[in-house]
């Protein structure tokens, strides 16, 4: 089947499954996915949904909390038709963490003549399953919780290994289940996270385009028109998610999933997360070294588009000089660059520096590389970095849903953040605009600026 970019309005989730497709890119685009069900009363579609896959035993997984919110309806609902199943429930004091610990809590508990895992939650929980699913060679589905995050369908698992955030290999669920009853009742924060990830896509995707545009890396037109599209439904009915409004929260949660489906197309994030994801992994990363509760995700991330909005308007008014530019790359420090890694990252600084050293990222020479190619093309680097809404549209945006807009709303602190717009570009190795900001020596004086007068705002 050949996808027209002409088809994206007029699909749905459903149009996406079970089906290859070839497309313009040169790719042939396929989601694992079979069944995606987002309505109100969906739970009680869950015996259907396992009978049309042949499943009978049910590995269910929760924590207390989404265990309260849907674990025990679905629990009832897969007993009362007849299915064995047998549960682990997460006990933790704070959040629930990916970690190994997590992990070796999995395998204990784990149910072996089970023929599916149930995840019943969000985020982590699905990380989770998802990386368990891939390991034991056993499918998974998902019963969502909350609009909370885009991962439901992507390929890849977020795991903190050795106090590193890091992207591994995963499963993509067989099921994606979203009842709007339960999804809408999922705490605001929960629900502005998702929206706030939705937000992020006007970063990332912009983000991709320069990886094309510097790297030559892989674009696909088609699947970043499928993500724009869906947070266009977004925000047309953004005004609607406070009061959970049935129509806001599903438009919220479809655009989560086709998201997701977007990066299985592509085997990669790059079509969800950039920029405004790497300065949340930073601070969340900085925060569990310090044993201290981070803003959720999806929230970060909605703030982080207007700072990296921000820096997008302050480099496309720029007009770099090529000798300028090669004169400050010159004078790379790598001595204090490593003993900034080694202070900001600790216990996950020698993985920080390996990818680095390994990848060649703060190469002299890659690095002219790249900056001929961008000052040789400036006209064209600056049309797209103004591409995405202003910070201001942004913020009143967020604003609007009552998420944060500044530091103090956020509850980060001042230093995080700034050591995060220098430091974060260190997380991943993918061309954003931090990185660009950094090709041209502009980064360190663009987070002083910002230091001094954008986050007083």
């Amino acid at each position: 089947m050949q996808l027209i970019k002409e088809n994206i309005s007029k699909f749905k989730i459903q149009d996406y499954l079970g089906k290859n497709f070839t497309c313009d890119c040169g790719r042939e685009h396929t989601v694992e996915i079979e069944n995606v069900i987002i309505e109100n009363g969906a739970i009680n579609k869950m015996p259907e949904v396992l009978k049309l896959l042949h499943y009978n035993k049910v590995f269910l997984v929760a924590d207390t909390n989404t265990y309260k919110a849907a674990g025990e309806q679905v629990e009832n609902v897969i007993i009362g038709n007849g299915f064995e199943l047998k549960k682990h429930v997460y006990k933790r004091d704070d959040d629930l963490v990916p970690d190994e610990v997590t992990i070796g809590e999995f395998i204990i508990n784990y149910y072996n003549d089970a023929d599916v895992i149930v995840a019943v939650g969000s985020g982590v929980l699905n990380d989770l399953c998802k990386f368990m699913s891939y390991k034991l060679n056993t499918p998974y589905i998902i019963v969502a919780t909350a609009p909370s995050m885009d991962g439901y369908a992507s390929i890849g698992s977020a795991l903190s290994i050795e106090n590193l955030k890091t992207t591994v290999s995963g499963e993509v669920p067989k099921a994606i289940i979203g009842d709007v009853d339960v999804l809408k009742d999922a705490p605001l924060d929960m629900i502005r996270a998702g929206f706030g990830d939705m937000v992020g896509k006007y970063s990332a995707i912009n983000d991709w385009k320069l990886g094309k545009m510097v790297n030559d890396e892989y674009y696909c037109d088609y699947v970043s028109g499928m993500v724009m599209h869906s947070l266009k439904k977004c925000m047309e009915t953004a005004e609607g998610l406070e009061n959970r409004e049935n129509e806001a929260i599903r438009n919220l949660m479809e655009g989560l999933v086709l998201t997701g489906i977007a990066m299985s197309f592509t085997g990669n994030s790059r079509p969800a997360s950039g920029s405004e994801h790497h300065l949340s992994h930073f601070v969340e990363m900085m925060y569990l070294f310090d044993k201290k509760q981070a803003p959720p995700h999806g929230v970060k991330v909605g703030f982080n588009t207007i700072v990296m909005n921000y820096i997008r308007q302050r480099l496309s008014e720029s007009n770099p000089d090529i000798n300028e530019v090669l004169k400050k790359a010159s004078s790379f420090n790598k001595d204090k660059w490593t003993d900034d890694v080694k202070r900001l990252f600790r216990q996950a600084a020698p993985g920080v520096i390996h990818l680095n050293e390994n990848e060649g990222i703060n190469s002299y020479d890659k690095r002219v590389e790249r900056v001929k190619r961008i000052i040789d093309n400036w006209e064209e680097f600056a049309s797209l970095l103004k591409e995405v809404p202003h910070h201001e549209e942004i913020r009143e945006i967020l604003k609007r849903i009552g998420a944060p807009i500044s530091l103090k709303e956020l509850n980060v602190d001042k230093e995080t953040i700034i050591n995060g717009l220098v430091y974060a570009k260190e997380v991943r190795n993918r061309y954003t605009v931090l990185q660009l900001a950094w090709d041209l020596g502009l980064l360190d004086d663009i987070a002083t600026e910002m230091e001094s007068s954008f986050f007083n705002e």
